[in-house]
């Protein structure tokens, strides 16, 4: 079984990584940017619950989804998620914060 669900987590640390780096001229850790990767980290945490979530629904066949409603959906869960982590979320941002920092 897959645990990552499609999801390569290396590859979204070296995007994430590359797109701004988390660390300072002066080679500390950028607190504001780090929080940002940690609540980006945990709405996609809480997209693919979120997945999960939808695949315990059994489809009653009535309507058939396409790959356009399947796209919607996704993208949909992706935002809702997004939102989410910015409002606190589920909580595992600030414990990811709470690990790198005492790691400095």
């Amino acid at each position: 079984m897959d645990i990552n669900h499609g999801f390569d987590t290396a590859h979204i640390v070296r995007q994430a990584n590359m797109a701004a780096p988390s660390v300072t001229s002066a080679g500390q850790q950028d607190p504001a940017r780090m929080k940002e990767l940690a609540q980006e980290f945990e709405a996609i945490f809480i997209q693919q619950m979120y997945k999960e979530m939808r695949n315990t629904i059994p489809d009653d066949g009535l309507i058939p989804r396409t790959n356009a409603e399947d796209t919607y959906i996704q993208m949909q869960d992706l935002e809702i998620a997004r939102a989410t982590a910015r409002q606190g979320g589920i909580g595992l941002a600030e414990i990811m914060m709470k690990q790198l920092q005492q790691i400095d």
